[in-house]
């Protein structure tokens, strides 16, 4: 498999002057070294989030959309095909791991400690704000890593902590952050806030605080938490995001582009649609107009999607063709979005759907999918909702599949997040090996909409009719802590999806 992973972290930089993501200085420093006086929170902040983008919009994103059958793997090509067979190894998430540890949480501390020297607070908060998403987006992959001793410089070993203690540490930091703000602080620039707007940030921490409890919601009662951020009533009004300022040329590109569509050094395209997502979004009686959004028609101008688990090297001619699938459709400035309106509105209905209020519900659900349809320039919400009405008997299968649907054009991991936890797009009967033989011609209608199938080759630990629950611990990470804990297996589900 490709790894240009470091080279395209070496360059996802920060830039004094907002005017476009270019390279301008590498800060993978020790945190902890006299260095660090030398750098401003002006400086680190637009690094950082750089950071998360680069991991968060590529390595995680192409796992996690494997994972959960948005993507396939192109004919003839070997690149993702063990993320195609649910088979993520320990070494095959070392950068992931290492960079959003040093490059975004370690440099985050520097942040802290001169934001809490100076009494900087819109500082502190976005500090605050970028660590909780970072170390979110760790336990979401893992379910424990090291958190409250992971930056004390005496402790070479420090503990994993469990992921649920782990989620309440992060909104009591929020919280904390959120209390010391007051109109009139001043926060660092900014590629997410251009604006600077305080405000804005404030609006970050709620939506991050809420996905955080949303997510805490099968196993711990936060009624009363979601509806304090509800009652307030100071979300988002649109996508969380770092847009405008790509430039389509090495090193400034949206991270995926960079790395799968781009022409500067490419010789093959890996990534195509999965027969699940696109047989879904492509039924006999409607079309979601978001697939034309996302995918790329084949060579017939039809939208058809692959099986995971093959890269169909022994397939009949016209399906070992590139020519039979769709690309993604995929721009050197397609945003990064850290959190959607669509999301939003998505955890709102999930709120009222467990209170038993389906009118509330069905309420937000439909804001959900035109919030989606929205951030994918596209009308046509409304047929979507009449195609896959809100069911409040029901309402983890709405909301999950739709939701499902709606993360593919947000970001793959976040997809694959929620159907882990929600357990919708859920397995049918039908497996890849019943549409394919593993040579020969496919029939590919006999796929169930709107579910998933076990891959035709499939990783032996995760077995028939189950998703990947976690990733194993990161290499970088046990290869160096003697605390680190055994692997609890592939199949323990994160704690939110107990």
């Amino acid at each position: 498999m490709k790894n240009k992973y470091f080279s395209i972290l070496a360059i996802f930089v920060l830039t004094l002057g907002l005017y476009g993501c270019k390279d301008y200085l590498d800060i993978n420093y020790d945190p902890n070294s006299p260095a660090a006086d030398n750098l401003t929170s002006d400086m680190i902040i637009p690094a950082v989030e750089m950071n998360i983008a680069a991991t968060y919009a590529y390595t995680m994103h192409v796992m996690g959309a494997y994972n959960v059958q948005y993507y396939a793997q192109q004919a003839g090509t070997p690149n993702y095909l063990n993320y195609s067979k649910f088979n993520v190894s320990g070494s095959d998430t070392r950068g992931m791991y290492t960079q959003l540890f040093q490059r975004a949480l370690g440099n985050l501390e520097t942040v802290r400690k001169k934001a809490t020297d100076a009494g900087e607070n819109g500082v502190y908060l976005q500090a605050a704000v970028l660590r909780a998403y970072a170390f979110q987006l760790l336990v979401d992959a893992f379910g424990e890593v090291p958190y409250s001793e992971a930056f004390d410089i005496t402790n070479a070993a420090p503990k994993y902590d469990n992921g649920e203690d782990i989620y309440k540490g992060l909104i009591k930091e929020l919280d904390e952050a959120l209390s010391k703000v007051n109109n009139g602080d001043q926060v660092a620039t900014s590629y997410i806030v251009p604006s600077k707007s305080l405000n804005s940030w404030i609006q970050f921490a709620n939506a991050l605080k809420l996905k955080l409890l949303t997510r805490m919601s099968n196993v711990s009662d936060v009624e009363s938490e979601i509806k304090s951020i509800l009652d307030e009533d100071n979300l988002p009004e649109s996508d969380i995001e770092i847009a405008g300022c790509w430039a389509n040329a090495s090193g400034q590109a949206n991270p995926f582009y960079s790395e799968e569509k781009a022409t500067w050094g490419r010789v093959q395209h890996n990534v195509i649609g999965n027969l699940a997502l696109i047989a879904t979004m492509k039924q006999d009686s409607y079309t979601d107009p978001r697939l034309a959004a996302w995918f790329e028609p084949n060579g017939s101008n039809e939208y058809q999607g692959s099986i995971s688990g093959t890269n169909l090297s022994t397939a009949e001619d016209k399906y070992n063709s590139t020519a039979a699938w769709c690309e993604t459709k995929y721009a050197y400035n397609t945003p990064v979005i850290f959190i959607a309106r669509a999301e939003i509105d998505f955890f709102i209905a999930e709120y009222y759907a467990r209170k038993g209020d389906g009118s509330s519900a069905s309420k937000y659900y439909s804001a959900a999918n035109e919030a989606s349809f929205a951030t994918a320039g596209v009308s046509g919400a409304d047929g979507f909702i009449k195609a896959f009405p809100y069911d409040q008997s029901n309402w983890k299968q709405s909301i999950g599949i739709a939701k499902w649907i709606a993360l593919a054009g947000i970001n793959g991991f976040e997809g694959y997040t929620e159907a882990r936890r929600l357990d919708y797009p859920a397995f049918g009967s039908v497996k890849a090996s019943d549409m394919y033989s593993g040579s020969g011609a496919l029939d590919l209608t006999k796929y169930e909409q709107g579910k998933l199938y076990t891959p035709f080759q499939r990783f032996d630990q995760v077995g028939d009719n189950h998703l990947l629950e976690r990733f194993p611990y990161s290499e970088s990470s046990t290869a160096s802590n003697s605390n680190s804990p055994e692997f609890p297996g592939y199949l323990t589900p994160i704690f939110w999806g107990k």
